[in-house]
């Protein structure tokens, strides 16, 4: 547990909301297609467009926290879209959910820059990386507690039941926003001189940022690549599809903090990036290996390339918190979070086409190849943040 401090409460509220997050994960789906009536297809296409609108939302929001200060405006934002969600219970047409969708994913990505923003107003240096530490693994167990709740839901499979998960939902994320008001207010900065949007002028910022982006891809292979791997191109029983995640959502939840420890500063971040790039190469290899032997080869293989791909993700994850903290501008901490965010979200709706071209669609080769763009991505973190680093220190000058 974090100490007593601003942290706790930051982690609590986490903890709920992620909850909430993990509920609906596990039903939206099947709720939107089996009570509303929409298609899959309707239901993907909704998903992409509120998805680009929600790419619009990190930067301006990240900005207004600069301007007006983090945690009032965190809480007011949670709260309005937990309370928006609720109209997801009245909607019965694919506009309908398109709207509501599009500005869910708006709110969602905007509290989220904004969130960053606090955690930078209220931590310092490598503080920072252990509250972001702490608040992944809060997330973990939120989301795989969240799980279990909604499985319950799924298992009577009623309106009633889908509905009320809605309403937990609700609960959880309302519960979250108030108790963050238990974190000290964050003061505004006042408006610097020169231009208004400083983090889309970084370009030190914006190189880090993109790189960021393209490592963060390995985040689907467990949840999008590996469940069609596993059935459709390995021996190995169909129950072993979850085994890498079990076994990743449980190393997070249990090693992140500890594996934050050793980054305090922008080249060791860089660093350990650079020997997440080879790990996750190593674990590419590995998922690739799983096809060739008999069921109980792939059950090991797939094990043993989940504990290597987890080590990786732990220090790239702890490499990325410093990183988008550190390189950027104090008095704009949350319009530059609203970039890293941005990125990071760019990166989260291109993985799944990623995977479908590259493992899935190419197999054993692809794997290979995105294992290479896992490593080289990585090598390359230490020379640009280096000059990242350094164009940052001249600017400050």
């Amino acid at each position: 547990m974090p100490a007593v401090g601003p942290l706790r409460p930051l982690a609590l509220a986490t903890l709920l909301s992620r909850v909430g997050n993990g509920l609906l994960m596990t039903i939206s789906v099947l709720y939107f297609t089996r009570i509303v009536g929409l298609s899959i297809a309707q239901v993907g296409l909704g998903l992409t467009v509120a998805g680009l609108f929600g790419l619009l939302a990190s930067i301006p929001f990240g900005h207004l926290a600069d301007r007006r200060g983090p945690r009032t405006l965190f809480v007011v934002l949670s709260l309005l879209l937990s309370l928006l969600a609720l109209l997801y219970l009245v909607i019965g047409s694919f506009w309908q959910f398109i709207l509501v969708a599009s500005a869910v994913t708006v709110l969602d990505r905007g509290s989220n820059a904004v969130r960053f923003a606090l955690i930078a107003g209220v931590t310092q240096g490598a503080e920072r990386v252990a509250a972001r530490a702490y608040l992944r693994s809060m997330t973990n167990i939120g989301v795989t507690a969240g799980a279990g709740l909604g499985a319950v839901a799924l298992s009577f499979g009623t309106a009633t039941a889908y509905r009320l998960m809605f309403v937990v939902y609700v609960v959880l994320g309302v519960a979250a926003a108030l108790v963050v008001l238990a974190v000290p207010r964050v003061a505004p900065h006042p408006r610097a001189d020169g231009p208004v949007w400083i983090a889309l002028r970084d370009r030190g910022y914006l190189a880090v940022s993109a790189l960021n982006a393209a490592i963060s891809i390995h985040y689907s292979v467990i949840d999008v690549a590996i469940p069609l791997w596993v059935v459709e191109h390995t021996d190995a029983p169909h129950w072993a599809a979850a085994l890498p995640l079990i076994v990743n959502a449980a190393g997070v939840a249990a090693l992140q903090v500890r594996a934050s420890r050793g980054i305090v500063d922008t080249v060791s971040a860089a660093r350990a990036t650079r020997t997440a790039g080879l790990l996750l190469l190593a674990s590419m290899v590995l998922f690739a290996t799983a096809s060739v032997g008999d069921a109980v080869v792939a059950v090991v293989v797939l094990a043993v390339a989940a504990l290597v791909q987890t080590a990786g993700e732990l220090l790239q994850s702890s490499g990325s918190f410093l990183l988008g903290f550190d390189l950027a501008a104090e008095h704009a901490q949350g319009q530059y979070q609203g970039v890293w965010n941005t990125s990071t979200s760019v990166s989260s709706m291109l993985a799944p086409s990623v995977m479908a071209l590259l493992p899935l669609g190419l197999g054993v080769p692809g794997w290979i190849v995105l294992g290479g763009w896992f490593a080289l991505t990585g090598v390359l973190f230490v020379p640009i943040v280096r000059w990242a680093a350094a164009r940052q220190l001249v600017v400050s000058r």
